[in-house]
C-alpha cells in the first residue's frame, strides 16, 4: 500500500499563492504565478459558479484549460505553481484558442524556457 500524501486544505493554499504571486490578466482566464513550491510544476483551475451554474458546463471549461495548459508544463521552472482563474469567455473558446492565450501570457510572464 502507498503511503497517503498529506493534503493541504485549498483556501490555505491559494491564500498562500495570492500573497507572495503574480496576477496576469487573459480575456478568457486570470493567471496567478507563484514560486517556492518543491517539486514539479503544478496547475490549478478555478470555475466559479459565476461563469455557469451547470456543472457540466464548469467541469468542461477545467478540462480545456488542463488539456490547453498540460503541453507547457514541462518547459515550466520546476518550483511553480500556476493557479487559472477562468472567465465566461472560456466557455465559448476553443482548446487552441486557449493554447494560444496560454502561451501568450506565459510568455508575458517570462516564465517559459
Amino acid at each position: 500500500m502507498l503511503p497517503r500524501k498529506k493534503l493541504v486544505p485549498l483556501r490555505s493554499e491559494f491564500g498562500r499563492i495570492r500573497a507572495s504571486g503574480k496576477m496576469y490578466d487573459s480575456p478568457s482566464f486570470g493567471l496567478m504565478v507563484s514560486f517556492g513550491h518543491k517539486g514539479e510544476a503544478q496547475s490549478a483551475f478555478i470555475v466559479s459558479k459565476k461563469i455557469d451554474k451547470r456543472s457540466v458546463v464548469r467541469h468542461d471549461v477545467k478540462r480545456k484549460l488542463s488539456d490547453a495548459v498540460s503541453p507547457f508544463l514541462a518547459r515550466l521552472p520546476k518550483n511553480l505553481e500556476l493557479v487559472f482563474l477562468a472567465k465566461k469567455k472560456a466557455i465559448e473558446s476553443s482548446g487552441e484558442e486557449l493554447k494560444k492565450e496560454i502561451l501568450n501570457t506565459l510568455q508575458r510572464a517570462k516564465i517559459l524556457t
